[in-house]
Protein backbone atom coordinates (compact mmCIF):
# COMPACT_ATOMS: atom_id res chain seq x y z
CA UNK A 1 0.00 0.00 0.00
CA UNK A 2 1.43 3.28 -0.73
CA UNK A 3 0.65 6.72 1.56
CA UNK A 4 -1.90 7.66 -0.01
CA UNK A 5 -3.90 4.98 0.48
CA UNK A 6 -3.23 4.45 4.18
CA UNK A 7 -4.12 8.14 4.58
CA UNK A 8 -7.46 7.17 3.02
CA UNK A 9 -7.95 4.01 5.04
CA UNK A 10 -7.18 6.06 8.81
CA UNK A 11 -9.97 8.51 7.45
CA UNK A 12 -12.40 6.08 6.98
CA UNK A 13 -11.56 4.15 10.21
CA UNK A 14 -11.35 7.32 12.37
CA UNK A 15 -13.28 9.66 11.19
CA UNK A 16 -10.98 12.50 11.01
CA UNK A 17 -10.14 14.68 7.97
CA UNK A 18 -7.77 13.52 5.40
CA UNK A 19 -5.41 16.58 6.30
CA UNK A 20 -5.88 15.75 10.08
CA UNK A 21 -5.05 12.13 9.33
CA UNK A 22 -2.18 12.73 6.99
CA UNK A 23 -0.58 14.99 9.43
CA UNK A 24 -0.85 11.98 11.91
CA UNK A 25 0.43 9.57 9.55
CA UNK A 26 3.68 11.44 9.12
CA UNK A 27 4.34 12.29 12.31
CA UNK A 28 4.16 8.55 13.54
CA UNK A 29 6.81 7.70 11.15
CA UNK A 30 3.76 6.64 8.47
CA UNK A 31 2.87 3.75 11.51
CA UNK A 32 -0.55 3.36 11.16
CA UNK A 33 -1.56 1.81 14.47
CA UNK A 34 -0.08 4.61 16.24
CA UNK A 35 -1.48 7.41 13.74
CA UNK A 36 -4.58 5.85 14.71
CA UNK A 37 -4.01 5.98 18.19
CA UNK A 38 -3.11 9.63 18.31
CA UNK A 39 -6.33 10.36 15.65
CA UNK A 40 -8.43 9.07 18.43
CA UNK A 41 -6.94 10.67 21.36
CA UNK A 42 -7.55 14.20 19.32
CA UNK A 43 -11.15 12.90 18.76
CA UNK A 44 -11.91 12.11 22.10
CA UNK A 45 -10.40 15.90 23.13
CA UNK A 46 -11.93 17.33 20.42
CA UNK A 47 -15.58 15.90 21.98
CA UNK A 48 -14.60 16.97 25.11
CA UNK A 49 -13.69 20.53 24.45
CA UNK A 50 -17.03 20.33 22.20
CA UNK A 51 -19.09 19.60 25.10
CA UNK A 52 -17.61 22.23 27.14
CA UNK A 53 -18.12 24.53 24.53
CA UNK A 54 -21.65 23.44 24.59
CA UNK A 55 -22.11 24.00 28.01
CA UNK A 56 -21.02 27.70 27.99
CA UNK A 57 -22.83 28.46 25.20
CA UNK A 58 -25.45 27.04 27.39
CA UNK A 59 -24.45 29.74 30.08
CA UNK A 60 -23.95 32.40 28.16
CA UNK A 61 -27.73 31.99 26.59
CA UNK A 62 -29.05 31.76 30.17
CA UNK A 63 -27.24 34.84 31.10
CA UNK A 64 -28.77 36.89 28.04
CA UNK A 65 -32.28 35.52 28.82
CA UNK A 66 -31.96 36.28 32.90
CA UNK A 67 -30.77 39.93 31.77
CA UNK A 68 -33.15 40.71 29.67
CA UNK A 69 -36.06 39.86 32.10
CA UNK A 70 -33.81 41.58 35.47
CA UNK A 71 -33.82 44.81 32.64
CA UNK A 72 -37.67 44.32 31.77
CA UNK A 73 -38.63 44.52 35.58
CA UNK A 74 -35.80 47.45 36.26
CA UNK A 75 -37.51 49.28 33.42
CA UNK A 76 -40.87 48.25 34.75
CA UNK A 77 -40.18 49.51 38.45
CA UNK A 78 -38.37 52.31 37.34
CA UNK A 79 -41.56 53.25 35.07
CA UNK A 80 -43.61 52.75 38.37
CA UNK A 81 -41.92 55.24 39.89
CA UNK A 82 -42.17 57.78 37.82
CA UNK A 83 -45.67 57.82 37.30
CA UNK A 84 -46.73 57.55 40.83
CA UNK A 85 -46.96 60.81 43.38
CA UNK A 86 -46.40 61.21 46.54
CA UNK A 87 -48.16 64.17 48.06
CA UNK A 88 -46.54 65.73 51.68
CA UNK A 89 -49.56 67.95 53.55
CA UNK A 90 -50.51 69.10 56.31
CA UNK A 91 -52.61 71.48 57.45
CA UNK A 92 -52.58 72.59 53.35
CA UNK A 93 -50.79 70.65 50.53
CA UNK A 94 -46.98 71.65 50.91
CA UNK A 95 -45.70 69.55 47.66
CA UNK A 96 -46.40 66.64 45.19
CA UNK A 97 -43.40 64.80 43.72
CA UNK A 98 -43.23 61.43 42.03
CA UNK A 99 -41.97 58.89 44.18
CA UNK A 100 -38.69 58.34 42.08
CA UNK A 101 -38.15 61.75 43.12
CA UNK A 102 -38.37 60.91 46.59
CA UNK A 103 -36.43 57.84 46.21
CA UNK A 104 -33.45 59.63 45.00
CA UNK A 105 -33.90 62.35 47.96
CA UNK A 106 -33.61 59.41 50.62
CA UNK A 107 -31.10 57.29 49.26
CA UNK A 108 -28.92 60.48 49.13
CA UNK A 109 -29.89 62.33 52.57
CA UNK A 110 -31.23 59.31 54.53
CA UNK A 111 -29.68 60.70 57.56
CA UNK A 112 -31.47 63.83 57.17
CA UNK A 113 -34.71 62.63 55.54
CA UNK A 114 -35.39 59.55 58.18
CA UNK A 115 -35.28 62.42 61.22
CA UNK A 116 -37.29 65.22 59.95
CA UNK A 117 -40.20 62.35 58.52
CA UNK A 118 -40.35 60.90 61.90
CA UNK A 119 -40.76 64.61 63.50
CA UNK A 120 -42.89 65.73 61.05
CA UNK A 121 -45.15 62.95 61.47
CA UNK A 122 -45.92 64.14 65.18
CA UNK A 123 -46.45 67.80 64.12
CA UNK A 124 -49.66 66.17 61.64
CA UNK A 125 -47.67 66.06 58.10
CA UNK A 126 -48.97 63.30 56.04
CA UNK A 127 -47.40 61.41 53.57
CA UNK A 128 -49.74 60.12 50.98
CA UNK A 129 -48.71 58.36 47.96
CA UNK A 130 -51.18 58.13 44.63
CA UNK A 131 -51.15 57.02 41.33
CA UNK A 132 -52.35 54.49 38.68
CA UNK A 133 -50.71 51.70 40.31
CA UNK A 134 -52.32 52.13 43.77
CA UNK A 135 -55.77 50.49 44.11
CA UNK A 136 -56.36 53.27 46.87
CA UNK A 137 -54.16 56.42 48.59
CA UNK A 138 -51.82 55.07 50.90
CA UNK A 139 -51.80 57.36 54.05
CA UNK A 140 -48.19 57.30 56.34
CA UNK A 141 -49.04 59.68 58.93
CA UNK A 142 -51.42 60.56 61.88
CA UNK A 143 -54.55 62.12 61.45
CA UNK A 144 -53.98 64.85 63.95
CA UNK A 145 -50.60 66.62 65.02
CA UNK A 146 -49.77 65.56 68.65
CA UNK A 147 -51.08 68.70 69.89
CA UNK A 148 -54.28 68.70 69.18
CA UNK A 149 -54.87 65.15 70.51
CA UNK A 150 -57.60 64.95 72.63
CA UNK A 151 -57.50 65.22 76.65
CA UNK A 152 -58.93 62.54 79.04
CA UNK A 153 -62.63 63.26 79.50
CA UNK A 154 -63.90 65.15 82.64
CA UNK A 155 -66.89 63.68 84.94
CA UNK A 156 -68.71 65.69 87.34
CA UNK A 157 -70.91 64.49 90.01
CA UNK A 158 -74.06 66.29 91.27
CA UNK A 159 -76.39 65.95 93.87
CA UNK A 160 -80.08 64.38 93.35
CA UNK A 161 -82.63 66.77 94.17
CA UNK A 162 -84.72 64.29 95.96
CA UNK A 163 -82.96 61.71 98.18
CA UNK A 164 -83.18 58.39 96.65
CA UNK A 165 -83.08 54.89 98.44
CA UNK A 166 -79.16 53.23 97.94
CA UNK A 167 -79.96 50.28 99.77
CA UNK A 168 -77.80 49.08 102.16
CA UNK A 169 -75.40 52.43 102.02
CA UNK A 170 -77.86 54.36 102.36
CA UNK A 171 -78.69 53.53 106.44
Amino acid sequence: MNDFENVSELVNKTGASFEEARYAYEACGKDMVEAAIMLEKAHNKSGENARFNDSVNRAKESFKRNSRRAAGCAGSLFRKLCRNNVRIAGSREYFCVPVIAAVICALFLWEIIVPVVLISILFGITYTFFGPDFSKEFVFGFSKPASAAQSAPTYTYSQPDEPCDNGFFNK
